[in-house]
């Protein structure tokens, strides 16, 4: 058989065990209560999903804030440790040109 000549078979519907026509009126009244109740709890549920949600989403928003602050904190201490090499850097080479002065004014002490 082709594609095109394929048969989609559908499970047939299912029956309640109990037929429409056959319940007492307690038990609509019951169903009915059921189903309310269900409707009930369904509204109660997608409030509070919606709440959640609405939580969740200002907090996404305060971190992406925070993120992007302390990304400039980070890029600021950043820029703060490459300076403070850079003096420490100067500094260092001042102790060691002091250092071969000094060393050198001892040798010419000596000489003298």
């Amino acid at each position: 058989m082709s594609s095109s000549q394929m048969v989609v078979s559908h499970p047939a519907p299912s029956t309640p065990s109990v037929s429409v026509q056959n319940m007492s009126q307690d038990q609509f009244e019951s169903v009915a209560v059921s189903v309310e109740s269900l409707l009930s709890d369904a509204k109660r549920m997608q409030m509070q999903c919606r709440e959640r949600s609405e939580q969740l989403s200002l907090a996404a928003t305060q971190l992406r804030v925070e993120s992007a602050a302390l990304r400039e904190q980070c890029e600021a201490t950043q820029l703060d440790m490459a300076r403070i090499r850079r003096q420490l850097e100067e500094l260092l080479d001042t102790k060691a040109a002091f250092e071969a002065r000094e060393r050198q004014a001892r040798k010419l002490s000596k000489q003298l």
